[in-house]
Protein backbone atom coordinates (compact mmCIF):
# COMPACT_ATOMS: atom_id res chain seq x y z
CA UNK A 1 0.00 0.00 0.00
CA UNK A 2 1.50 3.29 -1.00
CA UNK A 3 1.55 6.09 1.50
CA UNK A 4 0.63 9.67 0.86
CA UNK A 5 3.29 12.24 0.28
CA UNK A 6 3.40 14.79 3.14
CA UNK A 7 3.13 18.51 2.43
CA UNK A 8 6.82 19.02 3.06
CA UNK A 9 7.51 19.67 -0.61
CA UNK A 10 4.67 22.12 -1.12
CA UNK A 11 4.63 25.87 -0.60
CA UNK A 12 1.13 26.03 0.79
CA UNK A 13 2.05 27.15 4.30
CA UNK A 14 2.34 30.90 4.79
CA UNK A 15 5.59 32.34 6.03
CA UNK A 16 4.26 34.97 8.41
CA UNK A 17 6.98 34.25 10.89
CA UNK A 18 7.42 31.78 13.71
CA UNK A 19 9.32 31.24 16.90
CA UNK A 20 11.75 28.44 17.55
CA UNK A 21 14.72 28.07 19.85
CA UNK A 22 17.26 28.47 17.03
CA UNK A 23 15.52 31.46 15.49
CA UNK A 24 15.23 33.22 18.85
CA UNK A 25 18.98 32.93 19.37
CA UNK A 26 19.70 34.30 15.89
CA UNK A 27 17.31 37.24 16.28
CA UNK A 28 18.48 38.32 19.74
CA UNK A 29 21.09 40.75 18.38
CA UNK A 30 18.62 42.31 15.91
CA UNK A 31 15.81 43.01 18.35
CA UNK A 32 15.06 46.50 19.53
CA UNK A 33 16.90 47.06 22.82
CA UNK A 34 16.34 50.75 23.59
CA UNK A 35 14.00 51.23 26.56
CA UNK A 36 13.36 47.49 26.55
CA UNK A 37 13.50 47.29 30.31
CA UNK A 38 10.73 49.87 30.55
CA UNK A 39 8.47 47.76 28.34
CA UNK A 40 9.16 44.42 30.01
CA UNK A 41 6.36 43.08 32.14
CA UNK A 42 6.67 41.09 35.29
CA UNK A 43 4.53 38.18 36.39
CA UNK A 44 2.71 38.83 39.63
CA UNK A 45 2.29 36.14 42.30
CA UNK A 46 -1.33 35.65 41.26
CA UNK A 47 -0.23 34.74 37.75
CA UNK A 48 -1.55 37.93 36.10
CA UNK A 49 0.48 40.25 33.97
CA UNK A 50 1.31 43.52 35.67
CA UNK A 51 2.94 46.77 34.66
CA UNK A 52 6.59 47.35 35.46
CA UNK A 53 7.70 49.74 38.15
CA UNK A 54 8.67 52.33 35.55
CA UNK A 55 5.17 52.47 34.02
CA UNK A 56 3.26 55.66 34.61
CA UNK A 57 0.80 55.76 37.48
CA UNK A 58 -1.93 57.20 35.28
CA UNK A 59 -1.64 54.29 32.85
CA UNK A 60 -1.92 51.79 35.70
CA UNK A 61 -4.99 53.46 37.16
CA UNK A 62 -6.75 54.17 33.88
CA UNK A 63 -5.93 51.42 31.37
CA UNK A 64 -7.03 52.09 27.82
CA UNK A 65 -10.31 50.46 26.83
CA UNK A 66 -9.60 50.79 23.11
CA UNK A 67 -7.15 49.27 20.68
CA UNK A 68 -4.74 51.27 18.56
CA UNK A 69 -7.32 51.41 15.75
CA UNK A 70 -10.06 52.86 17.94
CA UNK A 71 -11.99 49.62 18.28
CA UNK A 72 -13.14 48.44 21.73
CA UNK A 73 -10.69 46.31 23.66
CA UNK A 74 -11.90 42.67 23.57
CA UNK A 75 -12.70 41.18 26.99
CA UNK A 76 -9.86 38.66 26.92
CA UNK A 77 -7.31 41.52 26.82
CA UNK A 78 -8.81 43.62 29.60
CA UNK A 79 -6.53 43.83 32.61
CA UNK A 80 -3.43 43.06 30.53
CA UNK A 81 -0.74 45.23 29.03
CA UNK A 82 -0.08 45.44 25.33
CA UNK A 83 0.77 42.13 23.71
CA UNK A 84 4.41 41.21 23.30
CA UNK A 85 7.61 42.25 25.01
CA UNK A 86 9.89 45.13 24.15
CA UNK A 87 9.15 48.25 22.15
CA UNK A 88 8.79 46.47 18.80
CA UNK A 89 7.73 42.88 19.54
CA UNK A 90 7.48 40.23 16.87
CA UNK A 91 3.93 40.05 15.56
CA UNK A 92 4.05 36.24 15.73
CA UNK A 93 4.78 36.50 19.46
CA UNK A 94 1.89 38.93 19.91
CA UNK A 95 -0.60 36.60 18.21
CA UNK A 96 0.70 33.68 20.24
CA UNK A 97 0.18 35.58 23.49
CA UNK A 98 -3.31 36.66 22.46
CA UNK A 99 -4.19 33.04 21.67
CA UNK A 100 -3.07 32.05 25.17
CA UNK A 101 -5.08 34.84 26.80
CA UNK A 102 -8.20 34.02 24.78
CA UNK A 103 -8.06 30.32 25.66
CA UNK A 104 -7.62 31.19 29.33
CA UNK A 105 -10.58 33.59 29.13
CA UNK A 106 -12.97 31.29 27.26
CA UNK A 107 -12.10 28.20 29.31
CA UNK A 108 -14.80 27.40 31.88
CA UNK A 109 -14.03 28.27 35.47
CA UNK A 110 -13.81 25.55 38.14
CA UNK A 111 -17.29 26.56 39.31
CA UNK A 112 -18.76 26.20 35.82
CA UNK A 113 -17.10 22.83 35.35
CA UNK A 114 -18.32 21.54 38.72
CA UNK A 115 -21.90 22.52 37.90
CA UNK A 116 -21.69 20.38 34.77
CA UNK A 117 -20.30 17.49 36.77
CA UNK A 118 -23.28 17.80 39.09
CA UNK A 119 -25.68 17.71 36.13
CA UNK A 120 -24.27 14.29 35.25
CA UNK A 121 -24.54 13.22 38.88
CA UNK A 122 -28.16 14.32 38.98
CA UNK A 123 -28.86 12.39 35.80
CA UNK A 124 -27.44 9.25 37.40
CA UNK A 125 -29.68 9.81 40.43
CA UNK A 126 -32.72 9.80 38.15
CA UNK A 127 -31.59 6.52 36.56
CA UNK A 128 -31.00 4.94 39.97
CA UNK A 129 -34.47 5.95 41.13
CA UNK A 130 -36.04 4.25 38.10
CA UNK A 131 -35.01 0.90 39.65
CA UNK A 132 -34.89 -1.04 36.43
CA UNK A 133 -35.39 -4.78 36.90
CA UNK A 134 -33.76 -5.93 33.66
CA UNK A 135 -30.69 -3.65 33.29
CA UNK A 136 -28.11 -1.55 35.09
CA UNK A 137 -28.37 2.02 33.81
CA UNK A 138 -25.19 4.13 33.76
CA UNK A 139 -24.90 7.72 32.54
CA UNK A 140 -21.66 8.23 30.59
CA UNK A 141 -20.55 11.54 29.16
CA UNK A 142 -18.88 11.93 25.78
CA UNK A 143 -18.36 14.76 23.33
CA UNK A 144 -16.62 18.02 24.16
CA UNK A 145 -17.31 17.85 27.89
CA UNK A 146 -15.62 14.48 28.22
CA UNK A 147 -12.59 15.75 26.32
CA UNK A 148 -12.44 19.12 28.15
CA UNK A 149 -12.66 20.81 24.75
CA UNK A 150 -15.95 22.54 25.42
CA UNK A 151 -17.04 26.16 25.38
CA UNK A 152 -18.97 27.69 28.30
CA UNK A 153 -22.17 27.57 26.23
CA UNK A 154 -21.69 24.02 24.93
CA UNK A 155 -24.27 21.37 25.70
CA UNK A 156 -23.57 18.10 27.50
CA UNK A 157 -23.65 14.95 25.38
CA UNK A 158 -24.32 11.83 27.37
CA UNK A 159 -25.43 8.30 26.71
CA UNK A 160 -27.34 5.99 29.00
CA UNK A 161 -25.81 2.54 28.81
CA UNK A 162 -28.25 -0.21 29.75
CA UNK A 163 -25.91 -3.01 30.79
CA UNK A 164 -26.80 -6.60 31.51
CA UNK A 165 -27.26 -7.10 35.24
CA UNK A 166 -24.73 -9.01 37.32
CA UNK A 167 -22.35 -9.35 34.39
CA UNK A 168 -18.61 -8.72 34.59
CA UNK A 169 -18.58 -7.82 30.90
CA UNK A 170 -20.17 -4.51 29.94
CA UNK A 171 -22.68 -5.82 27.41
CA UNK A 172 -26.05 -4.31 26.56
CA UNK A 173 -29.00 -5.96 28.24
CA UNK A 174 -30.97 -8.16 25.77
CA UNK A 175 -34.20 -6.31 26.52
CA UNK A 176 -32.76 -3.05 25.11
CA UNK A 177 -30.89 -4.22 22.02
CA UNK A 178 -33.59 -3.40 19.47
CA UNK A 179 -34.40 0.09 18.15
CA UNK A 180 -38.02 -0.15 19.22
CA UNK A 181 -37.01 -0.98 22.79
CA UNK A 182 -34.65 2.02 22.78
CA UNK A 183 -37.46 4.31 21.60
CA UNK A 184 -39.80 3.09 24.33
CA UNK A 185 -37.11 3.65 26.96
CA UNK A 186 -36.55 7.21 25.69
CA UNK A 187 -40.17 8.12 26.40
CA UNK A 188 -40.02 6.42 29.80
CA UNK A 189 -36.83 8.28 30.69
CA UNK A 190 -38.29 11.61 29.54
CA UNK A 191 -41.26 11.12 31.85
CA UNK A 192 -39.02 10.34 34.84
CA UNK A 193 -36.81 13.36 34.13
CA UNK A 194 -39.78 15.71 34.30
CA UNK A 195 -41.26 14.03 37.39
CA UNK A 196 -37.91 14.26 39.19
CA UNK A 197 -37.62 17.98 38.49
CA UNK A 198 -34.52 17.50 36.33
CA UNK A 199 -36.12 19.59 33.59
CA UNK A 200 -39.33 21.36 32.70
CA UNK A 201 -39.82 19.70 29.31
CA UNK A 202 -38.18 17.13 27.05
CA UNK A 203 -38.08 16.78 23.28
CA UNK A 204 -37.86 13.14 22.24
CA UNK A 205 -36.44 12.66 18.75
CA UNK A 206 -37.26 8.99 18.44
CA UNK A 207 -36.95 8.42 14.69
CA UNK A 208 -33.54 9.98 14.06
CA UNK A 209 -30.55 7.86 13.01
CA UNK A 210 -29.50 8.07 16.67
CA UNK A 211 -32.64 8.62 18.80
CA UNK A 212 -32.06 11.21 21.52
CA UNK A 213 -33.72 13.35 24.19
CA UNK A 214 -33.02 17.08 24.03
CA UNK A 215 -33.65 19.02 27.22
CA UNK A 216 -32.26 21.65 29.62
CA UNK A 217 -31.36 20.93 33.22
CA UNK A 218 -33.63 23.09 35.38
CA UNK A 219 -31.14 24.63 37.85
CA UNK A 220 -28.22 25.35 35.54
CA UNK A 221 -30.09 25.81 32.26
CA UNK A 222 -27.41 23.71 30.53
CA UNK A 223 -28.58 21.91 27.38
CA UNK A 224 -28.35 18.14 27.58
CA UNK A 225 -28.56 15.61 24.74
CA UNK A 226 -29.23 12.04 25.89
CA UNK A 227 -28.83 8.96 23.71
CA UNK A 228 -29.18 5.28 24.57
CA UNK A 229 -26.44 2.63 24.27
CA UNK A 230 -24.33 4.87 21.98
CA UNK A 231 -20.90 3.85 23.21
CA UNK A 232 -19.16 4.95 19.99
CA UNK A 233 -19.22 8.50 21.34
CA UNK A 234 -17.31 7.37 24.41
CA UNK A 235 -14.60 5.85 22.20
CA UNK A 236 -14.24 8.98 20.06
CA UNK A 237 -13.95 11.06 23.24
CA UNK A 238 -11.07 8.85 24.35
CA UNK A 239 -9.34 9.45 21.01
CA UNK A 240 -9.68 13.22 21.35
CA UNK A 241 -8.44 13.13 24.94
CA UNK A 242 -5.41 11.10 23.93
CA UNK A 243 -4.48 13.57 21.21
CA UNK A 244 -5.03 16.70 23.33
CA UNK A 245 -3.42 15.43 26.54
CA UNK A 246 -0.64 13.16 25.27
CA UNK A 247 0.24 13.77 21.62
CA UNK A 248 -0.20 17.55 21.22
CA UNK A 249 -0.68 18.92 24.76
CA UNK A 250 0.90 22.29 23.91
CA UNK A 251 -1.31 23.29 21.00
CA UNK A 252 -4.33 21.15 20.16
CA UNK A 253 -6.69 22.38 22.87
CA UNK A 254 -5.97 26.03 22.05
CA UNK A 255 -6.51 25.60 18.31
CA UNK A 256 -9.70 23.57 18.76
CA UNK A 257 -11.26 26.02 21.24
CA UNK A 258 -10.61 29.01 18.99
CA UNK A 259 -12.02 27.22 15.93
CA UNK A 260 -15.07 26.10 17.91
CA UNK A 261 -15.75 29.64 19.14
CA UNK A 262 -15.25 30.95 15.61
CA UNK A 263 -17.81 28.49 14.21
CA UNK A 264 -20.19 28.77 17.16
CA UNK A 265 -20.73 32.50 16.77
CA UNK A 266 -21.59 31.85 13.10
CA UNK A 267 -23.95 28.92 13.87
CA UNK A 268 -21.75 26.46 11.98
CA UNK A 269 -20.94 24.11 14.86
CA UNK A 270 -23.94 21.77 14.77
CA UNK A 271 -23.81 18.75 12.45
CA UNK A 272 -27.61 18.47 12.18
CA UNK A 273 -27.66 21.95 10.56
CA UNK A 274 -24.82 21.14 8.17
CA UNK A 275 -22.06 22.40 10.45
CA UNK A 276 -18.93 20.67 11.68
CA UNK A 277 -18.71 19.01 15.08
CA UNK A 278 -16.05 18.98 17.75
CA UNK A 279 -14.72 15.54 16.78
CA UNK A 280 -14.19 16.57 13.15
CA UNK A 281 -12.56 19.87 14.18
CA UNK A 282 -10.13 17.99 16.40
CA UNK A 283 -9.20 15.57 13.60
CA UNK A 284 -8.70 18.47 11.17
CA UNK A 285 -6.28 20.14 13.57
CA UNK A 286 -4.46 16.87 14.26
CA UNK A 287 -4.08 16.26 10.51
CA UNK A 288 -2.62 19.75 10.08
CA UNK A 289 -0.02 19.02 12.76
CA UNK A 290 0.78 15.59 11.32
CA UNK A 291 1.28 16.85 7.76
CA UNK A 292 2.97 20.17 8.58
CA UNK A 293 6.49 20.11 7.09
CA UNK A 294 8.14 22.14 9.85
CA UNK A 295 6.52 20.11 12.60
CA UNK A 296 7.65 16.91 10.88
CA UNK A 297 11.21 18.24 10.73
CA UNK A 298 11.14 19.39 14.36
CA UNK A 299 11.69 23.02 13.39
CA UNK A 300 8.48 24.43 14.86
CA UNK A 301 7.78 24.72 18.57
CA UNK A 302 4.02 24.35 18.89
CA UNK A 303 3.54 26.24 22.14
CA UNK A 304 5.24 29.35 20.71
CA UNK A 305 3.43 29.35 17.36
CA UNK A 306 -0.25 28.97 18.22
CA UNK A 307 -1.24 32.04 16.22
CA UNK A 308 0.75 30.92 13.19
CA UNK A 309 -0.85 27.48 13.31
CA UNK A 310 -4.31 29.05 13.54
CA UNK A 311 -3.67 31.14 10.43
CA UNK A 312 -2.31 28.12 8.58
CA UNK A 313 -5.40 26.13 9.61
CA UNK A 314 -7.62 28.76 7.96
CA UNK A 315 -5.40 28.88 4.88
CA UNK A 316 -5.23 25.11 4.39
CA UNK A 317 -8.93 24.35 4.87
CA UNK A 318 -10.20 27.64 3.48
CA UNK A 319 -8.07 28.04 0.35
CA UNK A 320 -5.79 25.07 -0.36
CA UNK A 321 -7.30 21.73 0.56
CA UNK A 322 -8.59 19.49 -2.22
CA UNK A 323 -12.02 18.52 -0.88
CA UNK A 324 -13.09 16.74 -4.08
CA UNK A 325 -10.43 14.04 -4.07
CA UNK A 326 -8.80 13.80 -0.63
CA UNK A 327 -9.87 11.98 2.51
CA UNK A 328 -8.13 12.79 5.79
CA UNK A 329 -6.77 10.02 8.03
CA UNK A 330 -4.94 10.50 11.33
CA UNK A 331 -3.89 6.86 11.56
CA UNK A 332 -0.31 5.78 10.80
CA UNK A 333 0.98 9.20 11.91
CA UNK A 334 -1.31 10.95 9.45
CA UNK A 335 -1.88 10.56 5.72
CA UNK A 336 -4.16 11.60 2.86
CA UNK A 337 -6.32 8.98 1.16
CA UNK A 338 -8.10 8.88 -2.17
CA UNK A 339 -11.83 9.36 -1.54
CA UNK A 340 -12.73 7.02 -4.41
CA UNK A 341 -10.49 4.18 -3.26
CA UNK A 342 -11.65 4.68 0.28
CA UNK A 343 -15.30 4.51 -0.76
CA UNK A 344 -16.22 7.94 0.61
CA UNK A 345 -16.71 9.64 -2.74
CA UNK A 346 -20.22 10.94 -3.42
CA UNK A 347 -20.76 11.74 -7.09
CA UNK A 348 -23.66 14.08 -6.34
CA UNK A 349 -21.71 15.89 -3.58
CA UNK A 350 -18.05 15.51 -4.42
CA UNK A 351 -17.25 18.70 -2.52
CA UNK A 352 -18.03 17.15 0.88
CA UNK A 353 -15.31 16.90 3.50
CA UNK A 354 -14.20 13.32 4.23
CA UNK A 355 -12.48 12.32 7.47
CA UNK A 356 -11.76 8.70 8.34
CA UNK A 357 -12.89 7.78 11.85
CA UNK A 358 -9.88 6.36 13.74
CA UNK A 359 -12.29 4.27 15.86
CA UNK A 360 -14.09 2.82 12.82
CA UNK A 361 -12.24 3.19 9.53
CA UNK A 362 -15.41 2.48 7.56
CA UNK A 363 -17.08 5.57 9.02
CA UNK A 364 -16.80 9.04 7.49
CA UNK A 365 -16.89 11.44 10.45
CA UNK A 366 -17.90 14.48 8.40
CA UNK A 367 -20.37 12.97 5.96
CA UNK A 368 -23.19 14.94 7.58
CA UNK A 369 -21.46 18.30 7.18
CA UNK A 370 -23.41 19.28 4.07
CA UNK A 371 -22.66 22.98 4.63
CA UNK A 372 -18.93 22.53 4.04
CA UNK A 373 -18.85 24.97 1.12
CA UNK A 374 -20.05 27.76 3.39
CA UNK A 375 -17.60 26.67 6.10
CA UNK A 376 -14.74 26.59 3.59
CA UNK A 377 -15.61 30.11 2.44
CA UNK A 378 -15.74 31.27 6.06
CA UNK A 379 -12.34 29.74 6.82
CA UNK A 380 -10.88 31.52 3.78
CA UNK A 381 -12.45 34.80 4.90
CA UNK A 382 -10.96 34.39 8.38
CA UNK A 383 -7.52 33.93 6.83
CA UNK A 384 -7.93 37.19 4.91
CA UNK A 385 -9.26 39.09 7.94
CA UNK A 386 -6.43 38.08 10.25
CA UNK A 387 -3.81 38.89 7.63
CA UNK A 388 -5.42 42.28 7.01
CA UNK A 389 -5.32 42.97 10.75
CA UNK A 390 -1.63 42.00 10.85
CA UNK A 391 -0.65 44.17 7.87
CA UNK A 392 -2.71 47.10 9.16
CA UNK A 393 -0.87 47.03 12.48
CA UNK A 394 2.48 46.62 10.73
CA UNK A 395 1.82 49.64 8.53
CA UNK A 396 0.64 51.66 11.53
CA UNK A 397 3.90 50.94 13.33
CA UNK A 398 5.84 51.95 10.24
CA UNK A 399 3.82 54.80 8.72
CA UNK A 400 1.59 56.00 11.53
CA UNK A 401 -1.57 54.47 10.04
CA UNK A 402 -2.48 51.89 7.36
CA UNK A 403 -1.51 53.29 3.96
CA UNK A 404 -3.86 50.91 2.17
CA UNK A 405 -7.53 51.92 1.97
CA UNK A 406 -8.72 48.33 2.31
CA UNK A 407 -6.60 47.73 5.39
CA UNK A 408 -7.77 51.00 6.92
CA UNK A 409 -11.39 50.04 6.35
CA UNK A 410 -10.99 46.58 7.87
CA UNK A 411 -8.74 47.66 10.74
CA UNK A 412 -10.83 50.63 11.84
CA UNK A 413 -12.92 53.56 10.69
CA UNK A 414 -11.60 55.22 7.56
CA UNK A 415 -9.54 58.27 8.46
CA UNK A 416 -11.08 61.41 7.04
CA UNK A 417 -8.79 63.86 5.32
CA UNK A 418 -6.00 61.36 4.81
CA UNK A 419 -6.09 60.94 1.07
CA UNK A 420 -3.47 59.63 -1.29
CA UNK A 421 -1.60 62.96 -1.41
CA UNK A 422 -1.09 63.26 2.35
CA UNK A 423 -0.23 59.56 2.54
CA UNK A 424 2.47 59.95 -0.13
CA UNK A 425 3.91 62.92 1.75
CA UNK A 426 4.25 60.89 4.93
CA UNK A 427 5.93 58.00 3.12
CA UNK A 428 8.29 60.39 1.32
CA UNK A 429 9.17 62.09 4.60
CA UNK A 430 10.25 58.83 6.16
CA UNK A 431 13.91 58.29 6.82
CA UNK A 432 15.13 55.01 5.37
CA UNK A 433 16.18 53.81 8.82
CA UNK A 434 13.15 55.12 10.70
CA UNK A 435 10.61 52.84 12.25
CA UNK A 436 7.62 55.19 11.80
CA UNK A 437 6.61 58.42 10.18
CA UNK A 438 4.48 61.02 11.99
CA UNK A 439 0.74 60.51 11.97
CA UNK A 440 -1.60 62.91 10.22
CA UNK A 441 -3.23 63.82 13.50
CA UNK A 442 -6.52 62.12 12.72
CA UNK A 443 -6.44 60.33 16.07
CA UNK A 444 -8.20 57.27 14.66
CA UNK A 445 -5.00 55.20 14.58
CA UNK A 446 -2.49 55.38 17.41
CA UNK A 447 1.16 54.74 16.71
CA UNK A 448 1.91 54.69 20.43
CA UNK A 449 4.07 51.57 20.91
CA UNK A 450 2.20 50.83 24.15
CA UNK A 451 -1.27 51.00 22.58
CA UNK A 452 -3.35 47.83 22.72
CA UNK A 453 -3.71 45.66 19.64
CA UNK A 454 -5.89 42.64 19.00
CA UNK A 455 -5.70 40.38 15.98
CA UNK A 456 -8.19 37.71 17.07
CA UNK A 457 -10.95 40.30 17.49
CA UNK A 458 -11.01 40.55 13.70
CA UNK A 459 -12.67 37.10 13.65
CA UNK A 460 -13.79 36.40 17.24
CA UNK A 461 -16.17 38.00 19.69
CA UNK A 462 -17.94 37.08 22.91
CA UNK A 463 -21.58 38.15 22.99
CA UNK A 464 -23.22 39.72 26.06
CA UNK A 465 -25.62 36.76 26.23
CA UNK A 466 -22.66 34.41 26.73
CA UNK A 467 -21.32 36.61 29.52
CA UNK A 468 -24.74 36.70 31.21
CA UNK A 469 -25.09 32.92 30.91
CA UNK A 470 -21.71 32.34 32.52
CA UNK A 471 -22.47 34.84 35.29
CA UNK A 472 -25.80 33.17 36.01
CA UNK A 473 -24.19 29.73 36.27
CA UNK A 474 -21.58 30.96 38.75
CA UNK A 475 -24.29 32.71 40.78
CA UNK A 476 -26.25 29.46 40.96
CA UNK A 477 -23.11 27.72 42.16
CA UNK A 478 -22.66 30.11 45.08
CA UNK A 479 -26.36 30.02 45.90
CA UNK A 480 -25.89 26.33 46.56
CA UNK A 481 -29.05 25.20 44.76
CA UNK A 482 -27.49 22.14 43.15
CA UNK A 483 -25.58 21.26 46.31
CA UNK A 484 -28.84 21.17 48.26
CA UNK A 485 -30.56 18.97 45.70
CA UNK A 486 -27.71 16.45 45.60
CA UNK A 487 -26.50 16.81 49.17
CA UNK A 488 -22.90 17.33 48.06
CA UNK A 489 -20.09 19.78 48.72
CA UNK A 490 -17.68 21.52 46.43
CA UNK A 491 -14.25 19.88 45.98
CA UNK A 492 -12.10 22.42 44.12
CA UNK A 493 -9.10 20.12 43.84
CA UNK A 494 -11.00 17.99 41.32
CA UNK A 495 -12.17 20.71 38.95
CA UNK A 496 -9.15 22.62 37.59
CA UNK A 497 -9.11 22.55 33.77
CA UNK A 498 -5.90 24.52 33.19
CA UNK A 499 -2.48 22.89 33.67
CA UNK A 500 -0.21 24.49 36.30
CA UNK A 501 2.54 26.86 35.12
CA UNK A 502 5.66 24.95 34.03
CA UNK A 503 7.87 26.59 36.65
CA UNK A 504 5.46 25.79 39.49
CA UNK A 505 4.10 22.37 38.62
CA UNK A 506 7.04 20.50 40.13
CA UNK A 507 7.55 22.72 43.18
CA UNK A 508 6.46 21.06 46.42
CA UNK A 509 7.28 22.61 49.77
CA UNK A 510 9.25 20.36 52.09
CA UNK A 511 6.81 20.92 54.92
CA UNK A 512 3.76 20.58 52.73
CA UNK A 513 1.72 17.43 53.16
CA UNK A 514 1.28 15.30 50.04
CA UNK A 515 -2.02 15.99 48.28
CA UNK A 516 -4.90 13.65 48.96
CA UNK A 517 -5.29 10.89 46.44
CA UNK A 518 -7.73 11.89 43.74
CA UNK A 519 -10.81 9.72 43.53
CA UNK A 520 -10.99 8.17 40.07
CA UNK A 521 -14.44 8.58 38.60
CA UNK A 522 -15.99 6.81 35.63
CA UNK A 523 -15.29 9.91 33.57
CA UNK A 524 -11.58 9.79 34.50
CA UNK A 525 -11.42 6.14 33.46
CA UNK A 526 -12.86 7.03 30.07
CA UNK A 527 -10.21 9.72 29.56
CA UNK A 528 -7.40 7.21 30.18
CA UNK A 529 -8.47 4.71 27.53
CA UNK A 530 -5.56 3.90 25.25
CA UNK A 531 -5.76 3.88 21.46
CA UNK A 532 -3.03 2.76 19.07
CA UNK A 533 -2.84 5.38 16.32
CA UNK A 534 -0.52 3.20 14.23
CA UNK A 535 -3.39 0.89 13.36
CA UNK A 536 -3.55 0.48 9.56
CA UNK A 537 -6.71 1.59 7.80
CA UNK A 538 -8.54 -0.20 5.04
CA UNK A 539 -8.18 2.50 2.40
CA UNK A 540 -5.44 2.97 -0.13
CA UNK A 541 -3.23 6.00 0.16
CA UNK A 542 -3.10 8.61 -2.55
CA UNK A 543 0.08 8.60 -4.61
CA UNK A 544 -0.07 12.32 -5.38
CA UNK A 545 -2.03 14.89 -3.40
CA UNK A 546 -3.42 17.77 -5.43
CA UNK A 547 -3.84 21.00 -3.50
CA UNK A 548 -6.47 23.19 -5.10
CA UNK A 549 -6.38 26.96 -4.98
CA UNK A 550 -10.00 27.21 -3.89
CA UNK A 551 -12.77 28.97 -5.69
Amino acid sequence: MSTAEPLADSEDFIQLGSSSDEEEQEETEDQWTEDEDEDERETLPNGKRGASASASTSDAKQPSEKCYNGRPLPPWLKGHKRLGKGKWPEISDMINEEMTLFVKYISPTPEEHQMREWVITRMQRVLDNMKLMDADAKALCFGSFATRLYLPTSDIDMTVMLYKQNSSRKTVAPAYEGKEAVRRFLYTLARHLKNAGFCRSCEVIAHARVPIIKTHEMITGIAVDISINADSGVQSAAVQTSFSDSVYPDALRSIVLVIKQFLSQRSMNEVYTGGIGSYAITLLAVSLFQMHPRILSGGLQLSKNLGILLIEFFELYGKRFNYDNVCISVLENGRYLDKRRKGFFNMAQSYLLSIEDPCDTSNDVSKGTYGILRIKQTFGGAYDLINNAIFAYHQTRKHGEPINDTLRATAGAAASGSGDQSRRKRIKAMDGNAKRAPTNGSGLFSDDPNAHVSFLSSILSVSPSVLRSRERLVQEFYKGSMQKVLGVQYQPSLTSLLPPPPDESDKVAETEEPPAEKKVSAQDRISTMHFDFAKPGDGSAVDVITISDGE
